[in-house]
């Protein structure tokens, strides 16, 4: 009786949940100025079940991952935006992909509820400080619980389309090994300092680093295989950027920038993504750490430089030297996905590939 009493309360509480983020819908939907996504939103969780929110049929459900592409298919879901791009729903979003369905992600999750901050500093950051500040009454009653999957899942609806992308199989499938390619320089760079702590003989630092090196050099070589398989004219900027001569690692490099570049967005938003805006404009910015780490080790090595010992006026130039990099990479990508000069960076890669 207590069992059955408790699975009652549940149901009833999931009931006023779904109940009140309609009610956060309806509140939101009163806001003309707000940008709206056509499509399903769907908050995803590494293990939990997804949270999906489609906006047309005010439907709201809790659905299992394995189960999110049958459960869209058979709603007449044609696009859909995931609030992030985990490891565990890489498989999920390209069977979606392959059933016809548009997929955008949301690239910057602090776009939704800010980070912390001195409060009514500067311009908001995030849609709920951006409520607190222009719409208070749209959050009465919801402030103390906000954060709630279900609540995200509607909120996603109004996220600015600057902080989306869209994702096509191609770069699910080429991102899949720029991961195992990072795990292994991590890999790498981890076991140095672990060696430089340890008391190991110089024989045993050799063979061990030897390993390190030799599993670093085979998933470099298989991602950049992977990205020429998928994106057979990157070998042409490769030419471009003077690195066609078989140095694996530093292709690897221009892969994975090559990877973070989104050439849907401008160029000055592909700068603010690796910190390279000037210092003034540089309070409260939020770059991408991954992706800097990569172009600053790709530039020092076309360069032939070490970051670490660089002075003053030679980090100048290194930065410098990353802008143009990136600008290089840039084109060659806008290019590549049949983005011409004249393109719109608002053109979507769906489109340019359908081109």
């Amino acid at each position: 009786m207590i069992g059955m009493i408790g699975e009652a309360n549940q149901k009833h509480l999931d009931w006023k949940l779904k109940e009140k983020a309609l009610e956060l819908f309806r509140r939101l939907e009163q806001i003309s100025e707000l940008p709206r996504f056509d499509g399903a939103c769907v908050d995803f969780h590494q293990k939990r079940p997804a949270m999906v929110f489609i906006a047309e049929k005010e439907l709201i459900s809790q659905v299992e991952n394995g189960e999110l592409p049958g459960f869209l298919v058979a709603q007449g879901v044609r696009r859909v935006l995931v609030d992030a791009l985990w490891p565990t729903n890489v498989a999920i979003l390209k069977q979606l992909i392959e059933n016809g369905v548009e997929v955008w992600v949301l690239t910057r999750p602090s776009a939704l509820h800010g980070w912390r901050r001195k409060k009514n500093s500067g311009k908001p950051k995030g849609l709920i400080e951006w409520l607190e500040r222009h719409n208070p009454q749209v959050l009465e009653g919801f402030k103390t619980e906000i954060k709630n999957d279900v609540y995200d899942a509607v909120l996603l609806r109004y996220m600015k389309p600057k902080f989306m992308r869209p994702l096509m199989k191609e770069h699910l499938t080429c991102w899949v090994s720029m991961l195992l390619y990072r795990y292994a320089r991590r890999n790498r760079q981890g076991l140095l300092q672990q060696l430089d702590a340890l008391p190991v003989s110089e024989d045993e630092r050799s063979w061990r680093v030897e390993m390190a090196e030799d599993y670093l050099m085979m998933e470099a070589t298989n991602f950049i295989q992977i990205i020429k398989s998928c994106y057979p004219k990157i070998c042409e900027m490769f030419k471009d950027l003077r690195i066609d001569g078989g140095d694996v690692v530093t292709q690897a490099l221009v892969c994975d920038v090559f990877m973070e570049i989104d050439e849907t967005k401008s160029l000055t938003e592909v700068y603010r993504k690796f910190g390279l805006i000037p210092k003034k404009d540089q309070e409260g910015l939020i770059y991408d750490g991954a992706a800097k780490h990569s172009l600053v080790q790709l530039t020092a090595k076309r360069l032939g430089v070490n970051p670490k010992y660089l002075t003053a006026e030679e980090k100048k130039e290194l930065v410098e030297e990353q802008r143009i990099t990136v600008e290089v990479i840039y084109k060659w990508k806008r290019k590549m996905m049949g983005l011409g000069a004249g393109a719109s960076a608002g053109e979507t890669r769906a489109r340019a590939l359908a081109g």
